[in-house]
């Protein structure tokens, strides 16, 4: 595969590169902070998170996790003509790493419930996606899991004592792409479930893909509820900051097993999880 040019050292710069900086310096953009994030002079519509590594750019109605999204989503550049651009070989920029993770200070701030009303979630999560009914209903008693006034579906991911760390919304309408983190989302405490075996971790992209996960592994097993055995991550994103932590607070962790989206982006974030697993 042509990534495999690229030594662990150019993955890891490209991989975080501090967008804010890069988009300086390729596109002559500049950026002023709006709260918790900055937001783009140039395009008001673009917006880069605290972390100065993932995005959305609301008017494309695209958003990543890292400076090699934003040029392949918004160049349509191979991964390796990314990569090649951010370390150096076909633009003059210099990249410095992005500032080490830090919480938002603030607490989290989590869209209003739907008291009593579940259908659209559910409805998406079990026809459109094909989870199964009993997970859905497992990780909606936990709270984990929640319909909010605009029949959005939200994420929840929880600290050690049971507080509500980090949120990620999803649209319901097959017709729309909305997704994005709610405010003062800690990504330490990402969407996670924690079996009764702790010492294999499962680590996925998105929350759907942890939950299709868990419906497969009880169909596997013919048995309804197998999957709480095992523990698993979600990411929320591209960033290893969820996985750092999680291992941080969990070291009986011995065997990390990745199920990342098959593509180049997914392939080479196995690469470099691996690498601080």
């Amino acid at each position: 595969m042509e990534y495999k040019k690229f030594t662990p050292e150019q993955l890891d710069r490209a991989k975080n590169a501090d967008l804010i900086e890069f988009l300086r310096a390729y596109y002559g953009f500049e950026f002023k902070t709006a709260g918790h994030y900055y937001q783009c002079e140039q395009h008001s519509s673009l917006i880069v998170y605290a972390d100065r590594k993932g995005f959305v750019w609301n008017s494309k109605n695209i958003s990543g996790g890292d400076t090699i999204d934003f040029l392949r989503k918004v160049e349509s550049k191979s991964f390796p003509e990314a990569v090649e651009a951010i370390i150096g070989k076909t633009a003059p920029v210099v990249c410095q790493p992005a500032p080490a993770y830090k919480s938002e200070p603030g607490k989290l701030i989590l869209p209003p419930k739907a008291e009593g009303k579940y259908d659209r979630v559910f409805a998406y999560l079990a026809e459109t996606r094909g989870i199964s009914p009993a997970v859905i209903s497992d990780f909606m008693k936990s709270k984990q899991i929640y319909q909010d006034t605009k029949g959005n579906c939200v994420f929840v991911g929880f600290d050690e004592k049971g507080t509500a760390k980090f949120g990620a919304v999803r649209t319901t309408l097959t017709e729309r792409k909305y997704r994005g983190d709610c405010k003062n989302s800690d990504k330490r405490y990402a969407f996670s479930q924690i079996g009764t075996d702790s010492t294999r971790l499962y680590i996925f992209e998105a929350p759907i893909d942890l939950l299709s996960h868990c419906t497969m592994t009880d169909q596997a097993y013919g048995k309804t509820g197998a999957y709480k055995e095992q523990t698993r991550l979600a990411l929320c994103g591209s960033s290893d900051v969820a996985l750092k932590a999680f291992l941080e607070r969990h070291p009986e962790v011995k065997t990390i097993n990745l199920r990342l989206d098959n593509d180049e982006a997914g392939r080479t974030d196995s690469s470099v999880l691996i690498s601080i697993s």
